[in-house]
């Protein structure tokens, strides 16, 4: 059994070593559809070796699998009753779908704890990359939308949401253990957003710094204190001070437009509201371009189609973008929707509609409340910062979903961490306590 683990590991480290150097295979001359093709293919192998265990143990382990089941049946639903053909449906279903196939395949296959752990550590080793690349990327470009770390060389969103994720994960440790080693982390995570011009992790990093301290001092055995009152006191200090430096060394936060620039919240108001709320191209038919209008915009459009689009959407695949589609940007191009489109929000409500929506996050929605439910039973501080990261990082999930970007439905780094991490504190839920 121990070889079987072996090889499980193995195609699990290479899945999330590809999905981590996408970008660095660009550069290298592979392009990034070859890489996903390879992802796919490992996570059907893997899919094909948690098939051979269920057969072998006669057991099938499925967390919220109803919920998905059902989706699925809507779906072909919604592919019946609309205009897209199979093919948009065959690659719909290959991009939505994929990544909740390697999160059931984690379940049933067969893992030695000692692999969970070295899976675990390759994660972190691959996000503190990011520094590094993000860093070389400075020396030689200097500061850029492209070339986020090793991940992407176009996906600007990913420099933002990427460093969340660690930014949870040492937020978590920071309330738990309370040593500035960790407030030093942050900083450099940070600095991923900073060299690719990017101005919303800052805002972020504030709404999960809340939460995080709503979720640790709401647990039942943590006794708040004058010392820890004087920490969080001291923490927002400390945040203060790394919203000032941002403000001040992003040229696109400040009123100068210069690295080094003056700290002006009534700009830095004024600016963020005009950006999510652009209205440039509405002369020449393009609504949408700030991220806050585009729902709106997108409702609108399946209105027109009344109440039957409404509810199950312009159909599944229609927003892919494919060689074997009509159209190579069908938001813009068809629907007149700009930039602001691009948020997970309207890629799965147009296609899907309003029903298919609800049933998407109903399954990440489960998946928050169980890690909730297991967090307020437990009793011990590593238990405790894993799960706060789970329950960060649903949160960063549901911000990127709904004011951001598709990264979390679609880039295969963020996506299959995200499950991996449930998986890992799920499998240990059984009393025995989580490693450091």
């Amino acid at each position: 059994m121990m070889k079987l683990s072996n090889v499980n590991f193995g195609i699990i480290a290479f899945i999330f070593t590809l999905s981590f150097f996408k970008g660095i295979l660009v550069l290298v001359g592979i392009s990034e559809t070859i890489t996903q093709l390879l992802i796919e293919g490992m996570i059907v192998l893997l899919l094909a070796s948690a098939s051979f265990h269920i057969l072998q143990t006669r057991k099938l382990i499925a967390p919220v699998f109803l919920i998905n089941l059902i989706l699925i049946v809507f779906i072909f639903i919604s592919f019946l009753l609309t205009d897209v053909n199979k093919i948009q449906l065959i690659i719909f279903i290959r991009k939505f779908f994929l990544y909740y196939l390697f999160f059931y395949s984690l379940y049933n296959i067969y893992l030695e704890d000692i692999h969970k752990e070295k899976l675990k550590k390759l994660i972190i080793y691959l996000f503190i990359l990011q520094i590094i690349a993000s860093w070389i990327k400075l020396f030689f470009i200097g500061r850029a939308e492209n070339f986020i770390g090793t991940l992407s060389i176009t996906e600007g969103s990913i420099a933002t949401i990427m460093p969340l994720f660690a930014i949870v994960y040492l937020l978590s440790n920071y309330l738990v253990y309370r040593k500035n080693k960790y407030i030093y982390w942050i900083f450099l995570f940070v600095s991923i957003g900073l060299i690719s011009n990017k101005m919303g992790i800052i805002f972020y990093i504030g709404l999960l710094y809340i939460f995080l301290i709503y979720i640790y001092t709401r647990s039942y055995y943590i006794f708040v204190n004058t010392a820890f009152i004087k920490k969080i006191l001291l923490n927002s200090i400390y945040f203060l001070v790394l919203f000032s430096l941002f403000v001040s060394l992003n040229p696109r936060a400040n009123p100068e437009g210069v690295v080094g620039g003056s700290v002006d919240i009534e700009y830095l108001i004024s600016y963020s509201k005009e950006y999510q709320t652009l209205d440039t191209r509405k002369a020449i038919g393009i609504e949408g371009d700030g991220r806050f209008d585009a729902p709106f915009v997108a409702f609108d459009r399946m209105s027109t189609g009344g109440m039957l689009n409404i509810l199950f959407g312009f159909g599944p695949g229609e927003l892919v973008k494919s060689s074997y589609t009509k159209y190579k940007k069908p938001l813009l191009e068809k629907y007149h929707i700009g930039y602001g489109g691009r948020i997970g929000l309207v890629w799965v409500m147009m296609q899907i509609g309003l029903i298919g929506l609800v049933l998407f996050l109903l399954f990440h929605i489960f998946l928050f409340l169980r890690m909730k439910k297991l967090y307020n039973n437990i009793n011990n501080n590593k238990d405790r910062v894993y799960i706060m990261t789970f329950l960060g990082i649903s949160i960063v999930y549901f911000l990127d979903f709904f004011s951001y970007s598709p990264s979390m439905i679609l880039n295969p780094a963020l996506v299959l961490v995200y499950f991996y991490i449930y998986y890992y504190i799920d499998t240990y839920k059984q009393g025995v306590e989580l490693n450091e």
